[in-house]
């Protein structure tokens, strides 16, 4: 069973799902704007495995207190730190998308408190043109013009968001979750905040620019990508994984951005023989 609770690390307060079992927990780190909620399918999984597990709001998102102004990968960071040193034994860290990077910087800042890391569609590494953009220019338009006055009726903000992240996180729009779809269009509820959300992104892959230069990570490593990734192209994981000595790649050929949202069973069947023999196998 999931079970909901709220706790405080490193000063900041946010929500815990969580299932118990046996084994290192694994600790579920999600993407940019996104939620614990993300999980859920996972952890259910996890639970009827007997493994178990937490899903975090990261600050800023979900139900985690809000950010202060400023970077904002420095404030994750933190907030993992608060996280690992809290806890009463090292852990397995697992994330996608943004949650994949934070989980990465954490291995390679704490690897005494880390026994494993396992990443879901890498971001920071891509090479394609939007991301070359964002990180070159210096004020991209459409969020600076929201941001500046340009509102849009409610009706189409809802049709277009619930179209665009339809698109953005499964490799079948039709296949989207509705419940799933509902809390993205409810996390804007106007263009201010899709601005915001915009600027948000862009300030992240700023701050990424030179991705994981100068860091090591030696605790056993897998990185799955969707193959369907239409935001990430799966040479972003080739690439991590080149970085990382003796680390797993897993392409997942019918999975988009989020595989634990497109095929849960199937990640799964990845994940939990790795924690098994690689990692987190301790009781």
């Amino acid at each position: 069973m999931i079970t909901e609770t709220r706790v405080c690390h490193g000063g900041v307060h946010t929500r815990v799902l969580s299932v118990q079992g046996d084994g290192t927990p694994v600790v579920l780190l999600h993407g940019y704007a996104d939620s614990a909620d993300t999980w859920r399918a996972l952890l259910a999984l996890f639970d009827n495995a007997g493994r178990a597990a937490i899903a975090v709001d990261l600050p800023g998102f979900g139900k985690a207190d809000r950010r202060a102004a400023g970077p904002i990968l420095p404030q994750l960071d933190s907030f993992i730190d608060a996280l690992l040193e809290e806890s009463d034994r090292p852990l397995v860290l697992m994330g996608n998308s943004l949650g994949a990077c934070v989980s990465v910087r954490a291995a390679a800042r704490r690897p005494n408190r880390v026994e494993a890391v396992i990443t879901v569609d890498e971001p920071i590494l891509a090479d394609h043109w939007v991301a070359r953009y964002v990180r070159r220019r210096r004020a991209p338009r459409l969020p600076s013009l929201l941001l500046a006055g340009a509102r849009v009726p409610r009706r189409p903000l809802e049709y277009s968001v619930e179209l665009v992240f339809k698109r953005l996180l499964y490799s079948e729009p039709s296949a989207a979750d509705p419940a799933v779809i509902a809390r993205w269009v409810e996390s804007v509820p106007d263009s201010r905040a899709l601005a915001g959300l915009a600027n948000g992104a862009i300030a992240v892959a700023r701050e990424t620019r030179t991705g994981y230069s100068g860091m090591t990570i030696e605790c056993p490593t897998l990185i799955v990508h969707g193959a369907k990734d239409v935001i990430i192209p799966v040479a972003s994981s080739r690439m991590l994984h080149a970085l990382i000595p003796n680390s797993e790649l897993v392409v997942m050929p019918k999975s988009g951005h989020c595989p634990q949202l497109d095929d849960p069973a199937g990640l799964a069947e990845i994940v939990l023989p790795f924690l098994s023999n690689r990692a987190g196998a301790g009781r």
